[in-house]
């Protein structure tokens, strides 16, 4: 009985051995598969990582070229106005500059005239105290290009002209000049203004020609009695 049951024992742990060793084998195998998809999960997981940050890159390269694409562009059109600005700038200036040269150029030869040669005559016309004549008066010059039309409305340039055409016979500069009244004198080509300096009683009648090409020419100065257009 004694000997059976030692026999007993002894296969008892040995089966307690062999079924220790399996559970062993299988901890260690669970241990294995745990381990290797840590680290297989951890390799995609650098991959994906990798490939979204490649991406990304990318995309914010792409998007830094066409924002620097279209900075580019906009400065090239703000370099283009800015072009075309100091150009059209530079063309008026120029304008501006040969227009007051002419002018410049006219009112000097307006001014060269020798007063002695002034003629002066008692008047022989009502209300009319003095006439003055002047040979070398000269047209005034014009912009006015094509058939003369004459114009009594305020402002346009054939009005203009007869206002600098009135200064300049009277000696009173168009900015201290009175207009009272410029009306035609029996044809488009010929006119009469009525003028006086400012803050001054003394009223004068121009009679006016006008000169195809060259202007509005003074032909006399009556120097009134009274202003009759006041």
């Amino acid at each position: 009985m004694a000997k059976y049951q030692s026999r007993l024992d002894k296969r008892s742990k040995k089966n307690t051995n062999k079924i220790l060793n399996i559970m062993i084998a299988v901890v260690v195998l669970l241990i294995l598969v745990v381990g290797g998809s840590i680290l297989i999960g951890g390799g995609n997981d650098k991959s994906s990582d990798t490939a979204s940050s490649s991406t990304g890159n990318g995309g914010n390269k792409k998007a830094s070229a066409e924002e620097n694409k279209s900075d580019t562009a906009k400065k090239d059109d703000e370099d283009s106005n800015d072009k075309k600005a100091a150009d059209d700038k530079e063309d008026k200036d120029k304008k501006d500059k040969d227009e007051k040269k002419s002018d410049d150029d006219t009112e000097k030869d307006l001014k060269s005239e020798d007063d002695s040669k002034l003629k002066v005559q008692d008047g022989d016309e009502p209300n009319v105290d003095k006439t003055v004549v002047h040979p070398d008066w000269k047209p005034v010059g014009t912009s006015q290009s094509g058939e003369h039309v004459s114009s009594y409305d305020l402002g346009t340039p054939d009005w203009n002209e007869k206002v600098k055409a009135l200064s300049y016979a009277t000696g009173i500069p168009e900015n201290n000049m009175t207009v009272w009244y410029i009306e035609g004198n029996g044809s488009p080509q010929k006119s009469i203004g009525t003028v006086s300096a400012k803050n001054d009683s003394q009223a004068y009648r121009v009679y006016l020609q006008w000169i195809d090409g060259e202007g509005w020419q003074p032909t006399k100065v009556q120097e009134l009695i009274e202003n009759d257009k006041n």
